[in-house]
């Protein structure tokens, strides 16, 4: 490591704001001059194995035996109010923690004595028991209980094995044993409550219960091991090493979401890795489920250690879920679009993860107001970042119609929703983009186009209710769907000429026709709609999809997809019905009282109901609450089945939506928590705690990416920070330079303060912060807090300095750069065939071999660290040409360039050795050279920037003229084979 530059003191945060004692480290920095920086605080480390559901109870792992196939809960009573299913007792036993079993509803002393309930669990075959886990619902649980167990076939012999008072609502007996055990039982004795038991969950472990999942990674994977030695990092030297060429499109796309935070090349390549490479290899992965589809088109493994990362996965899909976990257990500032400081380290472990469903989705209503372009690729980045897999875009409304349709020029995009609405229209190109855009990321985009109803602004531009709307017709939201009036027939012939359209610039699958809230309409005649809009679908190679209740309206053996939402009617009679699950037939669901995002939340404006963080969460696609009419669906009314569900989706719909800023807040940070409900398997997505600790360390993530999300009370958010590398011009000062940014957490920012060293000597100086409050009623996230500054420096070289931010008695140093040296646009290592000219742009040469000559042109710069030219360098012009340990085999000349810098001790850069002649003319910056080993004369003549020419060994005579000022030595006499001549006479 030749190129090196001496670290800031490094400051570890522990709980008080206590500081470690300050290390100096050594770090290659090349072309980003890239130091260490803040360790951010990380929330739980601790990872625990997923519990397998199909193991062997005889084996050392722990299993929940009551989860294993054969296993059966009974009680002695059930409360039978209907439906009854919603209160059986197998729903204690089914993982999901927000159902359960309860007894018998009656008050004490009429006729109903609840202290003789039992619930109990016969295991599908005898096994050991270490520990009974109960999750009750206060005030529903005993005073009083005893756990029992029985070791008979037929469970009709029981013992005690634990008495219980005043459990509480988390209630763990361990009772270690050893012998085979039948059943487990919870005998009531004892209560306060008049209505009875309900236990939400019973587990029955062979071993020790784990504990929750935290850690870094959300969704939170199948499995998790932490490893063991020394952390991986990320440095220059990383590449993204490819098993095929065929992978190298996704490489590109995932090395850009590190380029620029770390401002290192990450080159794609293929052949063997190194330590500090991520490796990206398409190969069978162990643990991956055998027959499942889904875990083998997105399921990988990640290994992560000193010796390098690597990503396994049977598909390109899953190298890309890999690589975003990979970025999750990574610094959160590696989310940040501007370079800072790192080091980017990752912590050991592994990692065997796959999706529970395929359709894992976001839908964002641009119909009401719209979002540009870049606002939708925002969001694209940001659902990928999640692992979500199809963007579902609401494309036309009753407001407006967002998409172009050729032939149809009054579709323009001009209708909006309410005061300060954003217009606008997507192109069918603009459209095309964002698809190549969202599948280069693993998303697909599910295109949207709403009928019969919800469609004022379609029905205007075409000519109003006369033209499309039924005879007598007086809504002006709807289509005609009269199959024996002309304007249905008027109405299809637009749609088949606008699905075609659509079809053709839409590689998905699937077609959303919308179908929803065509309330007052004949139910026949929409029905006969839906099945014309079928058949138009179906014609273009389409799969469509609809809002309940459009499945009404499919072909009976279709594949067209339930979109279920709620049952809604306009307060009419209810809708739903159990023939709508009794068909096999694929199902989305988006249950609006738990995921839909413009619900408000936490004092945000929003619609109503509310869906605060915990509802949002305390769900699960297999049990969804109806909230029209205040039952679960599944026991009410058969469905959705847990076997049809294909996936789940959150939407946010736009009227009270103003561009990028307000989406971001509603959808950030309940989407994690919903996507999560897709991905990760249900035992594991039922702790509400451990789930907002892995929200704590999320928070930094977004605040880096500049998303906008609600920094609710209800998780406490973690601090990060990132410093910059500042850059002076050749006046040597900064001027409001960007220093230092820091994720506030849960804390204002306005209750931080800030004072700045310099690193050169100079006192340090409050600082000023910069950021946002958290304001919920403004929708409005609490951003990064800045720091900039503005200083002059005493000499053209690197200085590390440090913002100190701090918070009554804490403190968090957050280590910054400040160099005239501007960052490399291209970095090589390795071995350079033949010669390299530079014609723009700052090349940096990192331990690398060019095997020719070296030519900088007019503008362009030059960097070298640890390496070898073999052959001479020209610079005619060159911004900077800097050298450090690295050698050149041949003369180097060096003309009317703004600054030279051949070794600089002072500066941490290694000794050149130039062998030959070097000469430098006309430079109009600084000139440093300093401890090089030169073969030959060296001559400086009509440089105008400080020159230095200290310590160097010079293989034949010093001569100086014309340079002003006069160069100096700085105390370092230079050994010369000649003489010194001219202004370098005394040096």
């Amino acid at each position: 490591m030749k190129f090196s530059f001496l670290s800031p003191k490094r400051e570890r945060r522990y709980g008080g704001g206590h500081r470690s004692r300050p290390r100096a480290v050594s770090a290659l920095i090349i072309g980003a001059l890239l130091a260490t920086s803040l360790v951010p605080l990380i929330v739980g480390q601790a990872f625990a194995d997923t519990p397998t559901t199909s193991a062997d109870p005889s084996s050392s792992e722990s299993v929940n035996l009551a989860l294993l196939p054969g296993a059966v809960a009974s009680a002695k009573s059930q409360r039978m109010t209907s439906p009854a299913a919603t209160y059986a007792p197998a729903n204690a036993i089914d993982v999901f923690v927000h159902n359960g079993w309860t007894s018998n509803y009656a008050s004490v002393g009429n006729g109903y004595d609840p202290t003789q309930d039992w619930f109990q669990v016969k295991l599908a075959k005898p096994a050991p028991v270490y520990e009974v886990f109960s999750l009750w619902t206060s005030p529903a649980k005993p005073t009083e209980y005893d756990l029992q167990v029985a070791t008979d076939a037929d469970c009709q012999t029981w013992s005690a094995v634990a008495h219980v008072v005043n459990p509480s609502d988390k209630d763990s007996q361990v009772i270690d044993r050893k012998d085979p055990i039948s059943c487990v039982r919870m005998q009531a004795l004892a209560t306060n409550s008049q209505t009875g038991y309900t236990i939400n969950e019973f587990e029955v472990w062979s071993g020790p219960k784990p504990a929750p999942v935290v850690g870094q990674i959300i969704p939170v994977p199948v499995q998790q091991t932490p490893g063991t030695g020394q952390p991986w990092e990320l440095t220059a030297k990383s590449r993204i090493v490819v098993s095929g060429s065929g992978l190298a499109a996704t490489a590109e796309v995932l090395a850009g979401y590190l380029r620029p935070a770390t401002g290192y090349q990450l080159p794609v390549v293929t052949g063997s890795a190194t330590a500090a490479d991520i490796a990206l290899t398409l190969a069978p992965v162990p643990g991956l489920p055998q027959g499942n589809e889904v875990a083998a088109a997105e399921g990988y493994s990640l290994t992560v250690s000193s010796a390098g990362v690597k990503v396994v996965a049977p598909n390109a899909h899953g190298l890309f879920n890999g690589f975003q976990t990979l970025r999750q257990l990574l610094p959160a500032a590696s989310y940040s679009p501007t370079i800072g400081i790192g080091p980017w380290t990752a912590q050991p472990t592994t990692v065997v993860d796959y999706p529970r469903y395929a359709h894992r989705g976001l839908q964002l209503d641009p119909a009401r107001n719209f979002l540009t372009v870049a606002e939708t690729r925002s969001m694209i980045d940001q659902l990928a970042a999640l692992k979500g897999g199809r963007l579902h875009l609401h494309l036309s409304d009753s407001q407006s119609w967002r998409l172009e349709i050729k032939g149809y020029p009054a579709l323009n995009g001009t209708g909006c929703n309410g005061a300060g609405c954003l217009a606008g229209f997507y192109t069918q190109e603009d459209f095309k983009g964002l698809v190549k855009y969202a599948a280069d990321r693993f998303i697909e985009i599910v295109p949207e186009l709403e009928g019969p109803a919800h469609a004022t602004a379609a029905v205007t531009a075409l000519g109003g209710r006369a033209v499309m709307g039924c005879q007598g017709q007086t809504q002006t939201d709807r289509f005609c769907t009269n199959p024996n009036d002309p304007a249905s027939a008027r109405a299809l012939a637009f749609w088949r000429d606008t699905i075609a359209q659509l079809a053709a610039i839409s590689p998905a699958s699937i077609i959303h026709i919308g179908g929803d809230e065509a309330i007052g309409m004949p139910h026949e005649d929409y029905k006969w709609w839906i099945r014309q809009m079928e058949i138009i679908v179906n014609d273009n190679g389409k799969r469509l999809m609809g809002w309940n209740p459009a499945l009404e309206g499919y072909a009976p053996n279709s594949t067209s997809i339930n979109h279920y939402w709620s049952d809604y009617t306009g307060g009419g009679p209810p809708l739903i019905k159990p023939e709508w699950f009794n068909q096999g037939r694929d199902v989305i669901v988006t249950p609006e009282y738990n995921a839909y995002l413009d619900f408000g939340y936490d004092g945000s404006p929003g619609r109503t109901p509310r869906t605060e963080l915990l509802q949002s969460y305390s769900w699960d696609p297999e049990w969804v609450y109806e909230k029209y009419r205040s039952v679960w669906a599944q026991p009410a009314y058969g469905g959705p089945k847990a076997e049809d569900i294909i996936g789940i989706e959150a939407p946010i719909w736009g009227e009270q939506m103003r561009g990028l800023a307000t989406n971001e807040y509603m959808v950030f940070p309940r989407l994690a928590g919903i996507l999560e409900k897709a991905w990760s398997p249900k035992a594991l997505t039922q702790d509400y705690d451990a789930y907002r600790q892995r929200l704590s360390v999320a928070g930094p993530r977004w605040a880096f990416a500049n998303v906008n999300f609600g920094t609710i009370s209800q998780v406490t958010w973690s601090t990060a920070a990132m410093g910059t590398v500042a850059r002076f011009g050749v006046d040597k000062t900064l001027s409001n330079a960007p220093l230092a940014r820091m994720t506030a957490g849960s804390i204002p920012p306005g209750q931080f303060a800030a004072v700045i060293d310099w690193g050169d000597g100079s006192p340090t100086e409050p600082a000023s912060i910069a950021g946002r409050d958290y304001v919920a009623s403004q929708r409005q996230g609490r951003s990064l807090m800045s720091v900039s500054g503005s200083h002059s420096y005493p000499a053209d070289q690197v200085y590390h300095g440090t913002v100190t931010y701090s918070y009554q008695d804490q403190t968090w140093g957050v280590p910054f750069t400040a160099t005239g040296v501007p960052s490399c646009t291209k970095t090589i290592t390795g071995t350079h065939q033949g010669p390299l000219t530079v014609s723009s742009g700052v090349t940096c040469l990192d331990d690398a071999t060019i095997t020719g000559s070296v030519t900088v042109r007019t503008g362009a710069g030059l960097y070298a660290s640890g390496s070898e030219v073999r052959g001479p360098l020209t610079a005619s012009g060159a911004v900077n040409v800097l050298l450090c340990g690295t050698t050149v085999s041949g003369p180097a000349s060096l003309t009317s360039g703004t600054r030279v810098w051949l070794g600089n001790r002072n500066g941490n850069c290694a000794p050149a050795t130039i062998k030959g002649p070097v000469s430098v003319t006309g430079t109009t910056g600084q000139v440093t050279i300093d401890g090089t080993t030169v073969g030959g004369p060296l001559v400086l003549q009509n440089n105008t920037g400080a020159t230095i020419v200290a310590g160097n060994h010079i293989g034949g005579p010093l001569s100086c003229a014309g340079n002003s000022p006069a160069p100096t030595n700085a105390g370092q006499p230079n050994t010369t084979s000649g003489p010194k001549s001219g202004q370098c006479a005394g040096l």
